[in-house]
């Protein structure tokens, strides 16, 4: 069987090729669009190298950062910008506060997924962070991720055993006009997709993938049911679909990697990957429209509304196309989480319309 996708990256690809393909989209936060890149795939195959990578191969999210503040930096004659950082782990289809105060007690704290008119799907009353630099995005990542589940699955010494997000706000006002618009760049590093039999997991561990096959299954429902057009599409059935409705069928600007590992072993996760992207790539969400607030006139509901948009992760439009890529083996030391031990890797991307 052939698989057709937009982009396919080989084991010579860096992490510089691949920032290179999303830079503009990433960058477009700061025009009002709302934007979500998200990696799925097998445990081990490099979604998080792709989306956090090392140190010394810094991946998506801090190349992101680290770009989207230079550009801030050349704007400041004409535009003031405003940037917001939150960060949240899906487990167990329960939703953490990743940045949370350590010493509050925010164990059964429930947080709830809500709708707002102007940015979409947001988590209330989670933490958002002012931002101002990328070293300060790349240090509250740090902090966020040593309060992540991980855990030890056949396939992976250090699996993420949930999905992660993390959102980008950015408020920007024409210094000029006074106009505002909001635009959200959503980064999200999925639990790895593996079978049961696959994973070789028990007891807790167990409960852990079958939650994330649950919530990786709606994911896989809601893409076969955008991709043919049906009526009812149910973002309901986990709560990762809830947040990303707006990203799979919204206003949003969506591009997907699919992480697949080469070796035989992983045939069918590698098959099974390669028929989601296909899937994914069939998804058509239409032109993205920019996040405009009210033109100086209501600074009131203006705040209001950048309090709601402090807390999601939400997308802005185009049609779901496929890359796929084998990344690097990192050339210098350092810890490369769910890198695979054995060969190379693809990955798929669902990526935005141009035009």
């Amino acid at each position: 069987k052939k698989f057709s996708f937009t982009q396919v990256y080989g084991q010579t690809s860096t992490q510089e090729d691949v920032f290179r393909d999303t830079e503009a989209l990433m960058t477009s936060v700061l025009d009002g669009f709302n934007v979500c890149i998200f990696a799925y795939g097998q445990s081990g195959t490099g979604k998080t190298f792709t989306m956090e990578g090392s140190e010394d191969l810094p991946g998506l999210i801090p190349r992101a950062m680290a770009k989207i503040f230079e550009v801030v930096g050349e704007r400041t004659q004409n535009f003031s910008h405003e940037c917001f950082l939150s960060m949240i782990e899906i487990y167990n289809e329960t939703i953490k506060d990743l940045l949370a105060d350590p010493k509050a007690d925010n164990s059964k704290k429930k947080y709830d997924v809500m709708r707002d008119s102007l940015v979409g799907m947001y988590v209330k009353d989670l933490s958002s962070e002012p931002v101002h630099t990328a070293s300060h995005c790349k240090t509250l990542v740090k902090q966020g991720n040593k309060n992540r589940a991980v855990g030890a699955t056949n396939l992976n010494e250090q699996s993420s055993r949930s999905h992660m997000l993390v959102t980008l706000t950015v408020r920007t006002k024409n210094l000029h006009s006074d106009d505002l618009i909001v635009g959200k760049l959503s980064l999200c590093d999925l639990a790895g997709s593996e079978r049961l039999s696959k994973s070789q997991t028990t007891g807790a561990a167990l409960k852990e993938t079958q939650m994330i096959n649950k919530s990786l299954s709606a994911l896989g429902t809601v893409i076969a049911s955008l991709a043919a057009n049906e009526k009812h599409v149910p973002f309901r059935d986990s709560k990762l679909t809830y947040l990303l409705q707006d990203s799979l069928g919204g206003n949003s600007k969506t591009l997907m990697f699919v992480n697949a590992g080469p070796s035989t072993h992983n045939y069918a996760e590698t098959i099974n990957s390669l028929n989601f992207a296909s899937r994914a790539k069939n998804v058509s969400l239409g032109k993205a429209t920019k996040n405009r607030e009210a033109e100086g006139k209501d600074e009131k509901k203006a705040s209001a509304t950048m309090a709601a948009a402090n807390r999601l992760g939400s997308t802005d439009g185009g049609d779901v196309t496929a890359r796929s890529r084998q990344p690097q083996t990192p050339k210098t030391g350092g810890e490369v989480p769910q890198t695979p031990k054995t060969g190379g890797k693809e990955k798929k991307k669902i990526g935005p319309k141009k035009g």
